[in-house]
């Protein structure tokens, strides 16, 4: 008679394919995580170099250069995931 073709995919193959995408999401999270402790541990390195380099009197100057660079960064960076949503 008459029979029908089942062409759901396998329960262990729906396993495999969700553990491997469980899998990326963390690794992504904790890259994530080391990049942010990285920047943060680059940000507080540079405002020491400023200090170690540049005279007592020039420090601020060079520390708002510095974080107004930052902030440009940030808001370029941030401008860019905005509009790709």
């Amino acid at each position: 008679m008459s029979e029908t073709l089942d062409i759901r995919p396998e329960p262990k193959a729906e396993k495999v394919l969700d553990l491997r995408g469980n899998f990326k999401k963390g690794i992504f999270l904790i890259s994530m995580l080391l990049l942010l402790v990285a920047t943060f541990q680059l940000y507080f390195s540079i405002e020491q170099i400023i200090e170690i380099w540049f005279e007592n009197q020039y420090i601020p100057i060079f520390r708002a250069v510095y974080n107004f660079f930052v902030l440009i960064a940030s808001l370029y960076i941030i401008r860019l995931y905005v509009v790709k949503r």
